[in-house]
């Protein structure tokens, strides 16, 4: 088996220690002198790792000062709202594109059975700044889908669209989030190295009227989109799933159910409840770095 070059061993050291938060942006990095003693390598090796980080926007020259950390360029999307991902970083001014890679009618999978036995499924890839962002499988009743229109799911909300169309509009829905590695196709859709971390958002989404509408699996880069999570005052104690297989994804994921635990969490002081907030954060970002360690 071929070893990894040295300067792809450094770079990695660094990546993992930025997005482990161990340096955040505007800190300094290891001076060069530094770096060429901790791994017994030459200037130009550790130049080569500093210069790859670079390329990746993790950090950059500052003058006078050496290597710092960049701020992140990273986005965030709300997943206690009903709202898309496209329509939540278009109301902060990011420029989004979506490519429909896939209209048409399709089996039925198991984990869609609520939305009846004639289903269509839609996929899409959403881009922001010219740069793939997130997947979308979005599994619809055949009533909904035979009245969208490809073009203007391009440039329009799914949820505007199904709205418009049949009046039916999202009123509730449930979601959940799964930390996954990234296996093909959805790498190469997304622009990324197989086994990369991926934040996967599932769920369920009803009507006013509480008639299934969709069914959807949305797969975000992790190192360009964040989620945020809104504490609320009361409501019951929603229980963490166990490790399961995301449905049409080959990586194993760990399940996370937050809908509701976004919309209203366990009950308790409001320090019990920032308490659990923080140790679901820590959890997910502690599986993040357990699939880091596996690439």
């Amino acid at each position: 088996m071929a070893r990894t070059p040295l300067h792809t061993r450094i770079a990695a050291d660094l990546r993992g220690r930025i997005h482990d938060r161990e340096l955040t942006p505007g800190d300094l990095l290891p001076s060069e002198s530094e770096l060429q003693e901790r791994f017994s390598v030459s200037r130009s090796v550790v130049r080569q790792a500093l210069a790859t980080l670079e390329s990746e926007g993790l950090v950059r020259r500052a003058r006078g000062r050496g290597t710092v950390v960049a701020p992140r360029a990273e986005m965030h999307r709300d997943v206690d709202l009903s709202s898309g991902l496209m329509a939540q970083l278009q109301q902060r001014g990011a420029r989004t594109t979506t490519r429909v890679l896939r209209l048409e009618p399709a089996p039925a999978p198991g984990h869609v059975s609520e939305l009846g036995s004639e289903v269509w499924v839609l996929e899409r890839l959403r881009s922001v700044d010219d740069q793939p962002a997130a997947f979308i499988r979005t599994h619809l009743p055949a009533e909904v889908a035979a009245v969208l229109d490809r073009e203007a799911l391009t440039h329009g909300s799914l949820h505007q669209l199904v709205t418009e169309a049949t009046g039916r509009r999202i009123a509730d829905g449930r979601r959940t989030i799964r930390a996954v590695a990234a296996a093909p196709p959805l790498d190469s859709a997304l622009a990324v190295a197989p086994g990369t971390p991926l934040l996967l958002l599932e769920g369920t989404s009803t009507d006013q009227e509480g008639r299934p509408v969709e069914v959807f699996s949305t797969w975000h880069r992790s190192d360009l989109i964040a989620f945020d999570l809104t504490l609320q005052p009361t409501g019951p104690a929603i229980p963490a799933g166990p490790a399961v297989r995301s449905p049409g994804s080959a990586a194993p994921a760990v399940r996370r159910d937050v809908a509701g635990a976004a919309r209203a969490p366990a009950g308790g002081s409001l320090a019990e409840r920032v308490e659990r907030a923080t140790a679901l954060a820590e959890e997910a970002l502690s599986e993040l770095r357990t699939i880091r360690t596996r690439l």
